[in-house]
């Protein structure tokens, strides 16, 4: 079983310092969902132009993910992938 919550893009940039200056390139918000023990186990972000939703992390697809610095790697590389999507 999961629980999630829906997380602003300041605040997830305020609160995590690996994230200082990446630029949201239309992401309002990352999904942020856990499994019953608290570990997190995929991070999606909710995006605008076109809207979707785009997994960042999937935990249950790449287990081998396991520190919060490699979480943030991970979705700041996809975050910046977006950018780099929507540059001509």
């Amino acid at each position: 079983m999961l629980a999630g919550r829906l997380i602003p893009w300041h605040q997830y940039v305020a609160k995590r310092p690996a994230m200082q200056g990446c630029p949201s390139h239309g992401v309002l918000a990352l999904r942020v969902e856990w499994d019953a023990t608290g570990e997190v186990v995929r991070i999606s972000g909710l995006c605008t132009q076109p809207a979707r939703e785009v997994v960042f992390v999937d935990r249950t697809v790449d287990p081998a993910i396991l520190s919060e610095c490699e979480l943030d790697a991970q979705v700041r590389a996809g975050v910046l992938a977006l950018g780099a999507e929507a540059s001509p």
